[in-house]
């Protein structure tokens, strides 16, 4: 094995002839799993859906290249062979062929539309000078967020919601319900009631949620006003999980009239839930 195969599988490109350096070491890590065991963590990407962005993950690199500046690109590749997502290029300064360059770059903005068995190209100026597979995986949502994620979904009579296309949102204020680490929204449709309409229902398959609450601060006189926003990845349900969601939203609804079976009756074939999971790190 040589050595830059060293923990994970590693490939040489045999095709380019090896001019710019070396890449002794590299792994893709998930954000958590970093957090307690740093580049020597098991390779692997996981998303909360499919397609869906992936929770945030850490590229660790260590290069052996000549003094210098150097351009730097990481390459996705899907078990399709499509380049599915590119970080950089982006400038790098080497410290030369004697010492080691490590370069550690946590990913949030990552977007797979397959999973599966990926490689991952590392390219320097231009050169693939290594590759390395890393597993894609939907993992299954906690049952439980952060506490400061609870609380603020807790505390909250309605979040923002909506979609983000080329850095512009459309969202809206909606009432919801949350339960197990999910979040349940209500949206009409075309022939649907005088109910909230989420921009980017039924077809987006993430949404934007920013939750907004009032809290009062022990060490702050007042109260402060508490923001999170983050991406959740959907999955309209039907069926059983749609009435099952009904029943949870419409215990929540503060404005409803009458019992909680009218309103579920006036939703049924006329409004579509999404059950929207957090893209956050924990």
């Amino acid at each position: 094995m040589s050595a830059d195969c060293l923990s994970v599988t590693c490939v040489r490109y045999p095709f380019a002839p090896m001019t710019v350096g070396e890449l002794v070491f590299a792994n893709v890590v998930d954000q958590r799993v970093w957090d307690a065991q740093a580049e020597q963590g098991p390779t692997g990407i996981y998303l909360a859906g499919s397609p869906g962005r992936a929770f945030p993950f850490t590229v660790y690199r260590a290069w052996k290249i000549g003094t210098g500046m150097v351009t730097e690109e990481i390459r996705f590749i899907g078990p399709s062979g499509r380049t599915i997502h590119r970080w950089g290029p982006a400038v790098r300064h080497m410290k030369g062929s004697m010492d080691l360059t490590v370069e550690t770059d946590r990913i949030e903005d990552a977007l797979f539309d397959e999973t599966g068995t990926y490689v991952v190209s590392f390219m320097v100026d231009d050169e693939i000078v290594s590759e390395m597979e890393v597993p894609v995986y939907v993992q299954v949502a906690p049952p439980k967020l952060s506490k400061q994620l609870e609380d603020g979904l807790r505390k909250s009579d309605v979040i923002f919601v909506g979609v983000e296309r080329g850095g512009t949102r459309r969202m809206i204020p909606a009432w919801f319900a949350y339960k197990n680490g999910r979040i349940y929204v209500l949206s009409k449709k075309d022939n649907g009631p005088e109910e909230q309409s989420v921009p980017g229902l039924p077809d987006a398959s993430e949404l934007m949620v920013v939750t907004r609450f009032k809290a009062t601060s022990p060490e702050i006189r007042g109260r402060d006003t508490a923001v999170e926003e983050f991406p959740a990845a959907v999955r309209m349900l039907d069926g059983p999980e749609w009435e099952e969601a009904a029943k949870t939203l419409a215990d929540r609804r503060r404005s409803r009239a009458g019992p909680p079976g009218d309103a579920i009756a006036s939703w049924r074939g006329t409004c579509a839930i999404a059950e929207l999971t957090p893209v956050v790190a924990g």
